[in-house]
């Protein structure tokens, strides 16, 4: 962007400042800036600025005032004392001037920002500021600061001046406690400046105390509402504390005042929640006897019934501010006084209007009920009195709080609901969170009674069949579920709400119930799994009733959720219901398309039942009969692959490729073959993860596990299922989620320790491994697999294990072989070099086996080029493995081995392995370090260079000679002289580094 010209005379700066406030483009705006901040910074600023700030102009003068500021923060070392003197009288005089000038309050406030900043650079000039400035206000020019020790009192001072004056004496104070606020007062530059603003307080509090009480003059012109803002500005100083302390009073009788109640009330809740120390006894005493005015009472009864605007809510904020401060002496209080502050509090929950939208106390009032409770809680169970005199009246209020809560969480009618925005939705939504946030604390005090209380209610609406507070009271047991859900203490409460009629009614496809109420409701059976593990009567009517919304288009999502939780907690209870849930789902997928995810819950809960069969025979029976649908969705897919003219859209099983299920155009029939194939492969996946054993069983670390019996059943199960999986890839070979999802079933069985469908026999996932090729999708999550297949196969007989390895090592590293660059498929790099990791770990007799020489000396030599790459996580699995290849010890040899020299060979082949690339690893690690490696990656790198010197006897030669060889760190020994001196910078702009500090820097790995 070209830049404008300096301007070469006033004129132009005028013409310049008035651009910038006209409207231009902001492109121009800029440029206008750019080249006003250029004269600001230039040695003629100064000028600039004398020049300009007695201009008629507002905008013009502020400009000047602004380049005052700039040119002091930037340029007032250069100034002797003399002219730091004259500029500090020359700037008060200007202010002077702009009052009399009648100039826009915006540059008087900024003249009175120009006189801070220059105390802050030159306070050892100006050390009584407040004072001197309000002496040069009564005199009506500037003054010199020794002209100071003949004048009056401040207090005289202050009496003198008008209100005019006044107010811009106040202004500075503002500003002036403002700014050194900001600075540390530890630090050595502003212990100085702290130390004069303490010597200001009393001035300040003399300044503030007239502007509490003003002169007659002009009384149009408010003077309360600036001492107020001052004031709110100095709280937070230390140092002015205690002076400030006097003005409390006056300032509580500016509340009376209708125009100052706003900035009262933010004044006295700022320092009521920051500072609360900052008000002593007696300030509380008085601020409660306010609240208990009839002026209080009217504010208070206008906030409850309707008034939420700025004046309302600002005095509701101040009520809770003070509660806030004294929650521990209200908490303790048995005092009337007290009681009905705290009755107060508790009523700010109950004004008038729907919550958030027309509402806006109740949030602020539950954080500070929540807080009150939390108090109660921690005084409860620390507080030495065994008494606890105080916890009657605590309770009583705790009681009105939650009924008030349970009335305000109630959803308003759907025709008010849908006028909200979506801000206002989402804000009534958490704030029911939050009550139920606030209730598990409750409930921590209150217990059973609590309990009680909200069932009661429960059966209340229920019986006058008000849905509104139906709904909250099944909100609020829900919210109270991870508390009791899992006690039997509650049972008998629990049970007259799900014994009640309300279930019946939930059932009822187009019965009275409304939606909102039907989701609490299904989601309340949900939340309490442990009660219907316990109370099994009632289960089957609870799943009955969430089978029955699964065809809702809103409640199906929520109601396969529930049913998957409900299915999976009670799975041992409802094994003789498996064969009614089979038929169950078998009549909703023939008369409707259920959502997927929906239906993939609806499998994994029937899944989880069928492992809790405990015969085998009739467990694989039910299997059978659920993967009979799957298996013919699959065979569906296959065939319309084929033959695409058997596409019918009429028919349920077709639609169910349809994803979205209402598309605005039909897809190709291959596309509706491929989600037929994907949905039946997720329920699959759903179907391996229900099967998973929840029971804890001990594993024998040190043992081996025994073979068990294989059943033909199981087996040929397993076999059909594989071969699916293999027939599905085959015909839909460029999809990377089929990949996806059958390594998702693979995982679920790896995590298995007992037979079942899906813990395949390591000979069958081996055979499926081996047959996929670099070119098959996401080959990299493949590669992660077989990571993870490793890890079972040590679950297992030993003795099967090193045939597979043998076959998997070869086909992983042909993987990486096919790689161009070992970066151009990170994915692929980090899983293979974690695949040869855990083999060499676990199995180094396998992986070092001369059949495997050729492909070793390419995976070695692989390894060290991503040692030395710049992708972070395979850089880091190579490190790792460089750590875990030098720590390397042949395993003992077996009782029962028919090779007992295997180790002493094995030892032998690492040994000339180690001699042959020792040398090369050493000039990878020391190139990472010479700068290669980003700072983050230097702790993985150090843990080979560890061992390497610490089980290397070579290691010193090997990082010698790495570190004397310019190509690997990039400097230039022979430069460096004899003496290893020297340095500077190489041609490439690398830095050289001497002999002597690579000497030194071997030293020091070495010791």
């Amino acid at each position: 962007m070209e830049q404008l010209p300096l301007p070469t005379s006033l004129a132009e700066v005028e013409t310049l400042i008035r651009a910038l406030y006209q409207p231009n483009p902001p492109e121009t705006i800029s440029k206008i800036q750019e080249v006003l901040h250029r004269l600001q910074r230039s040695p003629e600023g100064w000028q600039l600025a004398q020049s300009l700030i007695t201009h008629r102009e507002d905008n013009i003068r502020f400009y000047a005032a602004l380049t005052l500021i700039i040119k002091l923060n930037r340029d007032s070392a250069d100034l002797s004392e003399d002219d730091a003197k004259r500029l500090l009288e020359s700037i008060i005089g200007w202010v002077i001037q702009s009052l009399s000038d009648g100039a826009g309050h915006f540059v008087t406030k900024k003249l009175c920002s120009a006189l801070v900043t220059y105390f802050m650079h030159f306070s050892h000039l100006w050390p009584a500021c407040v004072r001197h400035f309000i002496y040069c206000l009564d005199l009506g020019r500037g003054a010199s600061v020794e002209s100071l020790d003949d004048a009056l009192q401040t207090d005289l001072l202050v009496g003198k001046l008008d209100r005019q004056k006044l107010r811009a004496a106040i202004w500075f104070a503002t500003s002036f406690v403002e700014e050194v606020g900001k600075t540390d007062m530890t630090a050595p530059k502003f212990i100085q400046v702290h130390g004069r603003l303490v010597k200001n307080g009393p001035d300040v509090v003399c300044l503030l105390a007239r502007g509490f009480s003003p002169p007659p003059d002009n009384p149009g012109l408010k003077i309360q509402g600036e001492a107020l803002a001052c004031f709110q500005r100095a709280s937070p100083n230390p140092e002015l504390v205690a002076p400030l302390r006097h003005l409390v009073g006056p300032a509580i009788n500016c509340f009376a005042d209708a125009d100052l109640f706003q900035a009262t009330a933010e004044l006295f809740s700022d320092v009521l929640a920051n500072y609360s120390a900052f008000f002593t006894d007696e300030h509380y005493d008085a601020l409660a006897s306010l609240f208990e005015s009839p002026w209080a009472a009217e504010h208070y009864q206008r906030l409850l019934h309707g008034n939420h605007q700025e004046d309302g809510i600002s005095f509701g904020l101040l009520l809770l501010a003070y509660g806030d401060a004294k929650v521990q002496d209200l908490m303790r209080s048995t005092d009337s006084r007290s009681q009905r502050f705290l009755e107060s509090l508790s009523g700010l929950l109950a004004a008038d209007g729907y919550l958030v939208g027309e509402d806006t106390i109740f949030v602020p009032a539950l954080e500070f009920w929540s807080t009150f409770v939390e108090t109660m809680i921690d005084t409860t169970y620390s507080d030495e009195d065994a008494a606890q005199a105080w916890k009657p009246y605590a309770d009583q209020h705790l009681k009105a709080v939650v009924m008030n809560c349970w009335r305000k969480i109630q959803w308003p009618p759907a025709e008010v609901f849908a006028e909200w925005d979506s801000t206002e939705r989402v804000a009534f939504g958490d704030a029911r969170k939050d009550v139920s946030d606030m209730l598990e604390s409750v409930f921590t005090l209150e217990g059973f009674s609590l309990v009680s209380f909200f069932t009661g209610l429960f059966l209340q609406g229920l019986a006058a069949r008000s849905w509104p507070e139906l709904e909250a009271s099944a909100f609020c047991l829900s919210a109270l579920s991870d508390c009791i859900s899992d006690d039997a203490r509650y049972d008998a409460e629990l049970s007259k709400v799900f014994a009640s009629p309300f279930f019946d009614l939930l059932g009822q496809a187009h019965g009275p119930i409304p939606l909102r109420l039907r989701q609490t409701g299904l989601g309340l059976i949900e939340r309490y799994c442990e009660y219907f593990e316990r109370n099994a009567q009632y289960l089957p009517n609870a799943l009955n009733l969430l089978f029955g919304a699964l065809g809702d288009s809103v409640l199906g999502g929520p109601s396969a959720r529930s049913i998957s939780t409900l299915c999976s907690s009670c799975r041992s209870i409802l094994t003789g219901e498996a064969g009614a849930f089979i038929r169950h789902y078998q009549t909703i997928r023939s008369s409707q398309v259920l959502e997927s995810l929906a239906e993939e819950r609806i499998v994994l809960s029937i899944s989880s039942i069928i492992q809790a069969i405990k015969d085998e025979e009739q467990r694989l029976h039910t299997f059978e009969e659920l993967y009979s649908f799957l298996k013919k969705d699959f065979e569906l897919a296959v065939q319309l692959k084929a033959n695409p003219n058997l596409l019918n859209l009429r028919h349920p099983d077709f639609l169910r490729g349809l994803d979205p299920p209402n598309p605005q155009a039909i897809p190709p029939p291959d596309d509706i073959a491929l989600q037929v194939a994907l949905r039946s492969m997720r329920c699959l996946a759903s179907m391996a993860k229900g099967m998973q054993d929840v029971k804890e069983h001990p594993i024998d670390l040190e043992g081996d596990a025994q073979t068990q019996q294989a059943n033909s059943r199981l087996a040929a199960l397993q076999e059909n299922i594989m071969r699916v999986l293999v027939e599905v890839q085959g015909v839909f070979s460029t999809s990377g989620e089929v990949v996806e999802i059958i390594c998702n079933i693979f995982r679920a069985g790896f995590s298995e320790t007992e037979p079942g469908p899906f813990v395949f026999p390591p000979d069958a996932v081996t055979n499926y491994f081996v047959q996929q090729r670099f070119e098959t999708p996401r080959i990299g999550t493949l590669l992660s697999t077989a990571c993870s297949f490793i890890g079972s196969l040590y679950r297992g007989p030993k003795a099967f294990v090193p045939a597979q390895l043998a076959r998997l090592v070869p086909w992983v590293i042909s993987i990486l072989q096919a790689l161009p660059e070992p970066e151009a498929d990170t994915e692929i790099t980090l899983n293979g070099i974690s695949f040869v990791d855990k083999v060499m770990v676990k199995s180094p007799e396998v992986l070092f086996h001369p059949h495997h020489a050729s492909l070793l000396e390419f995976f070695f030599l692989f390894s060290l080029k991503v040692l030395e790459g710049k992708e972070p996580l395979p850089k880091g699995a190579a490190a790792e493995f460089w750590a875990n290849f030098l720590s390397l010890k042949p395993p003992p040899v077996p009782s029962a081995s028919t090779d007992p020299a295997a180790p002493a060979a094995l030892q032998q082949t690492l040994a000339a392995a180690t001699a042959h690339l020792g040398p090369l690893l050493a000039r990878s690690l020391v190139r990472n370090l010479a700068g290669g490696a980003a700072r983050s990656e230097l702790d993985r790198l150090c843990e080979p260079l560890k061992r390497l010197v610490t089980t290397q006897v070579d290691a010193q030669r090997w990082l010698q000679a790495a570190l004397m060889d310019d190509a690997v760190v990039g400097g230039a020994a022979g430069a460096a002289g004899a003496d290893g001196g020297g340095g500077g910078g190489g041609d490439d702009g690398r830095v050289r580094v001497g002999v002597e500090e690579r000497a030194a820097f071997l030293r020091r790995v070495i010791a």
